[in-house]
């Protein structure tokens, strides 16, 4: 993560976002998924509304859920606000040189129009 701009997010509802994205896209309900990583399916919905922050021991029984590893669960810049998403682009490409510029180029230029 690009700690200078972005230093005012709050993690615990962009987790919350997260978690909530796996489990719909596994078609789970939340008392489903509550069920399987055993706690209260109140407890899941105040996580999954930024409420309340998962434990270490929980972030790994979700991820295991849906097989994939915990830090998946801390990429978010998609979930950014756009000014956000656009001032985390412009960081990372200060940083490219001039031969990844020129793909990355490419690459944006093909969803644009």
């Amino acid at each position: 993560m690009l700690n200078n701009e972005l230093k005012e997010i709050d993690v615990k509802k962009l987790v919350g976002k997260r978690i909530r994205e796996y489990r719909q896209k596994y078609k789970m309900s939340q008392e489903t998924l509550s069920e399987i990583i055993e706690i209260d399916s109140k407890h899941l919905s105040n996580i999954e509304l930024g409420k309340n922050m998962p434990n270490p021991q929980l972030l790994l029984k979700i991820a295991n859920t849906f097989d994939i590893e915990i830090k998946d669960l801390f990429e978010f810049y998609h979930l950014l606000p756009p000014k956000d998403l656009k001032t985390a682009l412009n960081g990372l490409i200060n940083r490219l040189d001039d031969e990844q510029l020129k793909y990355v180029y490419k690459y944006i230029k093909t969803f644009v129009i």
